[in-house]
């Protein structure tokens, strides 16, 4: 992981100009679309410092002071800016995109006292970009069902908004990342190391955080709906839950309170130990193995698309 010192930014001029575009077509896809650069304009716009204006900005991100992407920020002069955000495929998952963010805010807000808010989408599936809005402060506002269609025989993603407010800002909570963050990640039931096996295995949660408070949902082919929220103090969630148990004859869903314990495993990813007691007295642990690999993460008129890591 990149430590943000090692991050610096500066503005785009027409000497990065090919850079700029190829990292736009090596980033691009159908859940990502490029941005859609006119080559020309683009050429006229960087050389006439249009991308260091009072409505649009536009940052070269670079490390060991070579570039590794861009940031382009718009709508400054209204208070709301929208970013988008485009790191190099093999600089990904390094933490850079959650440097990158906090400096631009860092600059944004203690440049201009009339901007509000500075606000982003990614889609559902691009969770190191999710971590990286919430490790830099951005908290998800808005969840826009079916609205990325994949390339392949994947069903539609949702797209969420993130957005860090000049009050975040200002109390410093794009710098406010200590601890574990579950934010994004998905985990299923690895082992049952106590208590009943029935209807424990192939759950999967899925945790979204914001700052100490944790909430997930879980589901399996034995639980139609079920839900969790807590608070995160160190290593250890301590939740309510509610879930609807399809074997339950009279319908009546089941309550209670639990623990999670959250370590990380010899491969990197999270595990999580959790303790649970339901309101009649049933109890036992299971073991949570995350999902995948181990990652680091608009209000517009109509909602845009970002990629990054």
């Amino acid at each position: 992981m990149v430590d943000d010192h090692e991050i610096r930014l500066r503005l785009l001029t027409l000497e990065d100009l090919d850079w700029v575009l190829e990292v736009n077509e090596t980033t691009s896809s159908a859940m990502a679309p490029s941005l859609g650069f006119d080559l020309p304009r683009l050429a006229d716009d960087l050389d006439n410092g249009r991308w260091a204006s009072d409505d649009r900005w536009g940052w070269a991100i670079l490390s060991e002071g070579r570039p590794v992407g861009f940031i382009l920020l718009t709508d400054l002069s209204i208070g709301d800016a929208i970013l988008h955000i485009r790191l190099s495929p093999e600089r990904r998952g390094q933490g850079i995109g959650r440097s990158v963010l906090r400096k631009v805010a860092d600059h944004h807000f203690a440049d201009d006292d009339g901007l509000a808010r500075i606000a982003g989408t990614v889609h559902e599936r691009n969770v190191p970009m999710q971590r990286a809005f919430n490790a830099a402060g951005f908290r998800m506002e808005a969840r826009y069902r079916d609205w990325v269609t994949a390339d392949d025989d994947q069903p539609p993603a949702d797209l969420w908004s993130y957005a860090l407010t000049r009050r975040d800002w200002d109390q410093g909570r794009h710098h406010d990342a200590d601890g574990y963050d579950l934010h994004g990640l998905s985990f299923t039931v690895e082992d049952v190391l106590d208590g009943p096996v029935v209807g424990s295995h192939g759950l999967r949660f899925r945790f979204l955080q914001e700052g100490c408070r944790v909430t997930a949902t879980f589901d399996s082919h034995q639980v139609s709906d079920g839900e969790l929220a807590g608070i995160l103090f160190g290593d250890v969630v301590e939740y309510r839950y509610v879930q609807d148990y399809l074997k339950v004859e009279d319908g009546s869903l089941i309550t209670g309170r639990g623990t999670l314990q959250v370590q990380s495993g010899a491969d990197g990813r999270l595990v999580l130990v959790n303790t649970w007691t339901d309101d009649d007295g049933r109890g036992g642990r299971t073991l949570l193995q995350q999902a995948g690999a181990m990652a680091v993460a608009v209000h517009t008129a109509g909602p845009t698309h970002d990629d990054s890591a």
